[in-house]
């Protein structure tokens, strides 16, 4: 969910200067290879964070069970994000090929080469992020069902979580400490 919420924001803000033909500021448009500029720009950080989408919403997404759930009705969201999963496979199976060779000569790869690999992975997923985006909720929801402990078990720690320490078990003193 992090990483969809890392997603969003930049999603949103392209479809609408992509709808609306004009810059997040109401400016128009006057040169059609900008928005191309940040749809790639987009794809790249796109991909960075929907790799952990690929990575870990696979086994979350086997153990959720909608109809044995409070919302049966997300069973077609949970569908179209396997479907969307399933179509991304190509690209992350390219990804896992590529980054042990990408990661072995990082001094070679300038930074525009790093993000032109990205960009060009996440490009090929940017319908299956949208999907996640769209149907995010309902994942939450099923995955949140669906892990024992629910709420708490996918819940970020609390600040006093971590910073309280459990309290010491009390130690017997000994009958002659004092003396």
């Amino acid at each position: 969910m992090a990483a969809l919420n890392r997603i969003r924001p930049d999603h949103e803000t392209l479809q609408a200067i992509a709808e609306s033909g004009r810059y997040s500021d109401g400016m128009p448009f006057d040169n059609p290879r900008l928005l191309k500029e940040m749809e790639r720009s987009y794809a790249d950080r796109g991909w960075r964070s929907f790799q952990d989408v690929l990575q870990h919403a696979p086994l979350l997404l086997s153990r959720c069970r909608p109809s044995a759930s409070a919302w049966p009705q997300d069973a077609a969201a949970l569908a179209r994000l396997r479907d969307a999963l399933a179509s991304s496979q190509d690209a992350w199976a390219e990804f896992q090929d590529l980054r042990a060779e990408l990661y072995s000569i990082p001094a070679t790869l300038s930074a525009p080469e790093w993000s032109q690999v990205r960009s060009q992975l996440g490009a090929t997923v940017l319908p299956q992020i949208a999907t996640w985006l769209a149907d995010g909720e309902a994942f939450e929801r099923q995955a949140r069902a669906a892990v024992p402990g629910g709420q708490v078990a996918l819940s970020a720690p609390t600040p006093r979580l971590l910073t309280t320490r459990p309290p010491q078990p009390a130690t017997p003193r000994p009958a002659n400490a004092h003396r």
